[in-house]
């Protein structure tokens, strides 16, 4: 890194104005070409420089330093977290003593990651804004990190296209900055499978899915390849490729119950549920759906997700009084600001199992489809839809019927070609 670009990080690092850094060293427009790396000064104005702010040197060697970033990071990508906590609080010491530009923003870079295994977004979004102040500074690898982080961020607030474009730039900095860590590419092709998934592109999310599963399988994190095999389970049966669905939940199940990895068994049984559902294996589906429920204790909206489709499932089987018990079950753990869209799922259910009484056609249209419309639900949107045509039918109101199925319809179809 450039001696000028040190002096800028480290004088904004200080809150030092050009004026307040350069008075009686240099003049600003000096100080404001050194900066910018147009000039490159004598011995005598770099310590000068060096003793208003507080550094002892501008060119340390930071092996020791870059070595424990490499490792916090392994360590976080692994989910290592007791030994990332260790790592860190070495880190931290070291990079009071640094002055090293790089390793500085490495630092705050990886510190995005750590923020994002810890859900603190709001401080993710203001590092980030802070790192890109200093974006034409980072080298290519470092832009990779940076884009990466961004497109895992975007993914967690739900602005997927966001996501995808931050995703892409990920991915060229990838092989600009030749990033020999085979774990982080397939960490990324993880994210794009997430992310297209999330688009309800699914074929190309496959693709994604069996290159990172394949080098996770190489390294043998056994982890992530029991995530990457649930992940694929699901886009297989978004697209009723039902045995190919069945064989990823099989190793994913396999995987997570022979490392313990109770949290996933959890998500497993949900999904093999949904599967046996479309299978119309309803007992087996709503055997899954309750050792879900068994298996998730304090998880509140995955416990929340099995009890809806639980809800779906008896419902089909016109068992109400099994609808009866789980449905307040379902509603006292959401509301319109809590959960607004499983709500709203069982907001419906309550409404067919009181026979559609008056307001349930205003709930529908005011409330239900414009929510799932809005955050773009598409599939669920597209389900509802051919829920209030199919009510429309029974009412005799054909017109309004015929609108509604025609646009569930037009829905599934383009799901099922992409």
């Amino acid at each position: 890194m450039n001696i000028g670009s040190k002096i800028r990080f480290h004088r904004q690092k200080k809150n030092l104005t050009q004026e307040e850094l350069s008075k009686g060293i240099i003049s600003v427009s000096y100080l404001s070409k050194l900066e910018n790396n147009q000039v490159f000064p004598s011995e005598e104005i770099i310590q000068l420089l060096c003793e208003r702010l507080g550094v002892s040197s501008l060119q340390n060697d930071e092996q020791e330093l870059n070595k424990l970033l490499e490792k916090w990071n392994r360590s976080l990508l692994w989910k290592d977290l007791e030994a990332a906590e260790s790592y860190h609080d070495e880190i931290k010491k070291l990079l009071n003593e640094t002055d090293d530009l790089t390793a500085q923003l490495l630092y705050k870079i990886l510190f995005i990651r750590y923020q994002l295994i810890h859900s603190d977004l709001a401080s993710v979004r203001t590092n980030l804004a802070r790192i890109h102040s200093h974006y034409k500074e980072l080298n290519d690898t470092l832009r990779f990190y940076y884009h990466r982080y961004k497109g895992n961020y975007y993914y967690a607030v739900q602005q997927y296209d966001k996501a995808l474009t931050e995703l892409k730039e990920a991915e060229t900095y990838y092989v600009l900055g030749s990033v020999t860590n085979e774990e982080e590419r397939a960490d990324l092709y993880y994210l794009f499978s997430l992310v297209l998934t999330r688009l309800n592109m699914y074929r190309l999310a496959i693709y994604y899915g069996e290159k990172s599963l394949s080098i996770f399988q190489g390294v043998y994190f056994q982890q992530r390849c029991a995530e990457v095999h649930l992940l694929l389970g699901i886009c297989y049966r978004r697209i009723r490729y039902s045995e190919e669905a069945l064989k990823h939940y099989d190793w994913a199940n396999f995987i997570s119950k022979s490392i313990n990895y109770n949290r996933l068994t959890s998500m497993v049984e949900q999904n093999l549920g949904y599967l046996k559902s479309v299978m119309n294996k309803s007992e087996e589906a709503i055997h899954h759906y309750l050792r879900s429920i068994e298996l998730k204790e304090s998880d509140v909206e995955g416990k929340l997700n099995s009890i809806l489709a639980l809800v779906k499932e008896y419902y089909k089987l016109n068992r109400f009084n099994q609808v009866r018990y789980w449905l307040p079950k379902g509603l006292a753990l959401c509301s319109k600001d809590v959960f607004p869209g499983k709500y709203y799922q069982l907001s419906y259910y309550q409404y067919a199992l009181d026979d559609f009484p008056t307001g349930f056609e205003h709930f529908m249209k005011e409330y239900i489809l414009p929510y799932f419309k809005e955050n773009g639900e598409q599939l669920l949107y597209a389900e509802y839809s051919k829920f209030l045509g199919q009510y429309y039918q029974g009412v005799r109101r054909y017109k309004n019927a015929a609108f509604h199925l025609k646009e569930s319809n037009s829905i599934y179809e383009e799901m099922l070609s992409l």
